[in-house]
């Protein structure tokens, strides 16, 4: 059995991409606030464009900057064979992975969805992982972020692999077996050769910076963006780092570490911190609410403040005649439809923002992240996609 997500799965359809970036000029700066696995940052460099993305996600980082950063394939391959050496060598079992072993919590997460003989071909691989890493230059550091990124794909998949549970990838993971016979190392073996192929088929094209960071307060300079091109999440969204994680925790991660990057996400499922001042304007936009229970009422208004720290960030990013264009998923909570795409129209309007153009498609099944059956609850929260220009 192999992986069954794509090498590098798009949370941005590439030609709203390249639609988006037509009108920039050569060499103007583009900026992915919230990028994913790199299809903005991606199709901006091979425009000639220098391109800057951030994520909260480890691993959208970790995706982004492998589909991003040349590497000569035979690196590749002499990172992979040293990997190997370490990790089969006979005298590795005893390895010590701090962050799972002195860890109770992680540990017992990965006893739960991982089978004993996958426990101890996995931690001999990440113990050669993270061995190799303090050994290595820049150079080398991009051929192991390609051998992560294989690694992941045999754990972050839409069928069982190398753990017990299915759907990883589609952040909704349920265990469905207790033991399971899947051959870490030839898995691992078969994931490498379709990333390297791919990467073959298409290098990647130098001049991106990518950057593990949070779309509300990015480390950039006023009026440093030409143009910002960017998916946000819309409220109850797909919980990436819910399937994640199953990968993140043999990268180095703790439990703890992850739960505290995915509570802070935008669209988080919790409500507001204390004092937080909540858009009235931005708020109302999103639909009628009343019917909403308490709890998800919260959830709404933590939403708006994050959509509004996202408005002024990209304001403050642009320069006066950049546009920023905003790819918004509408969706419904507890039967309630919610208007996301308002919501952030109303947010950057408020910030000054002129909209130029406003657009909805119909999201078909079989395009979604998560294809999903007509009239399923879940098909309802991902019915329509709008596509919003503005000029600063």
């Amino acid at each position: 059995m192999t992986a069954t997500i794509h090498p590098f799965p798009a949370r941005m359809a590439p030609e709203l991409a390249l639609a988006a970036l037509k009108n920039v000029p050569v060499g103007g700066t583009i900026i992915d606030p919230m990028m994913g696995s790199g299809t903005v940052i991606r199709h901006a460099t091979e425009l000639g464009l220098q391109a800057v993305g951030f994520d909260m996600d480890p691993l959208a980082v970790l995706m982004s900057r492998v589909w991003t950063t040349p590497v000569d394939d035979r690196v590749i391959g002499n990172a992979y064979a040293r990997l190997s050496e370490i990790a089969l060598g006979s005298n590795f079992d005893n390895e010590a992975l701090p962050w799972i072993d002195a860890d109770p919590e992680t540990r017992d997460f990965i006893n739960y969805w991982f089978g004993c003989q996958q426990i101890v071909a996995l931690r001999r691989w990440s113990g050669a992982i993270a061995k190799l890493a303090n050994e290595l230059g820049p150079n080398d550091t991009a051929a192991l972020d390609v051998v992560r990124v294989a690694l992941s794909r045999i754990i972050v998949t839409k069928e069982q692999c190398a753990s017990l549970a299915r759907d990883t990838s589609h952040s909704r993971p349920h265990r469905v077996t207790l033991s399971s016979d899947y051959c870490i190392h030839q898995g691992l073996d078969r994931s490498l050769k379709i990333v390297r192929g791919r990467l073959q088929k298409s290098p990647p094209t130098a001049g991106a910076k990518i950057y593990r960071g949070d779309a509300r307060a990015m480390p950039l300079a006023d009026d440093s963006a030409d143009a910002i091109l960017t998916s946000p999440p819309y409220l109850n969204a797909i919980d990436y780092l819910r399937g994640h994680r199953m990968s993140l925790i043999w990268l180095g991660y703790r439990l703890s570490e992850l739960r505290t990057i995915r509570s802070d996400n935008i669209g988080a499922e919790r409500r507001p911190e204390a004092g937080a001042a909540v858009q009235i304007d931005v708020k109302a936009s999103l639909g009628n609410l009343e019917s909403l229970p308490r709890r998800h009422q919260g959830m709404v208004e933590r939403y708006v403040c994050d959509i509004v720290a996202l408005a002024s960030e990209v304001k403050r990013l642009l320069r006066p005649g950049g546009t920023a264009t905003m790819i918004v998923g509408n969706s419904t909570l507890k039967g309630v439809f919610i208007k996301n795409s308002a919501a952030v129209l109303k947010a950057l309007e408020l910030q000054g923002l002129r909209c130029v153009s406003e657009s909805v498609r119909d999201l078909p099944s079989s395009s979604r992240y998560l294809p999903t059956a007509p009239g399923s609850k879940l098909a309802n929260r991902m019915r329509q996609e709008t596509v919003l220009t503005f000029v600063a």
